[in-house]
């Protein structure tokens, strides 16, 4: 189907139809959900964001408000709800400082770790491709 099926059935929509509305939901779910995984970097937390957003536009009736493309329309508000959960995290924790501890590390290996990431940012590209080639070969032939 294309966008000028969306906008017959945005009609219905429009109509009061709940069926239209779960046409958009099935069609749409997976690709937004796909869209949030990117930003997210979870995709139960993707999921759970683009299920929010279907529920608040049939809550505000935000689907009277699209006039052209549906899709473009949901992927908007899908990245619009990411970005408000993504300022909704905490501050402490930005880049790859989300990554430096992880529960069953001791002080020890968290030192490392940050010690590698260092050195890994401040590698020139190529030297760090080839770094983390040898990284990736050590740990799938372990």
């Amino acid at each position: 189907m294309n966008s000028i099926d969306d906008m017959a059935i945005l009609s219905e929509l429009k109509q009061g139809n709940i069926k239209a509305y779960q046409y958009f939901f099935l069609k749409y779910y997976k690709p937004l959900c796909l869209k949030a995984h990117t930003m997210l970097g979870n995709m139960k937390r993707a999921q759970d964001a683009v299920q929010y957003t279907f529920i608040r536009i049939w809550e505000q009736k935000l689907y009277n408000d699209i006039q052209q493309s549906v899709g473009g329309f949901l992927y908007q508000q899908v990245h619009l709800d990411c970005l408000n959960l993504l300022a909704q995290e905490p501050k402490n924790q930005t880049g790859d400082e989300k990554y430096l501890s992880h529960p069953n590390e001791n002080a020890t290996e968290q030192e490392l770790r940050k010690q590698v990431l260092s050195a890994l940012d401040g590698m020139p590209s190529d030297k760090l491709k080839l770094a983390l080639e040898d990284i990736n070969r050590v740990r799938y032939s372990s």
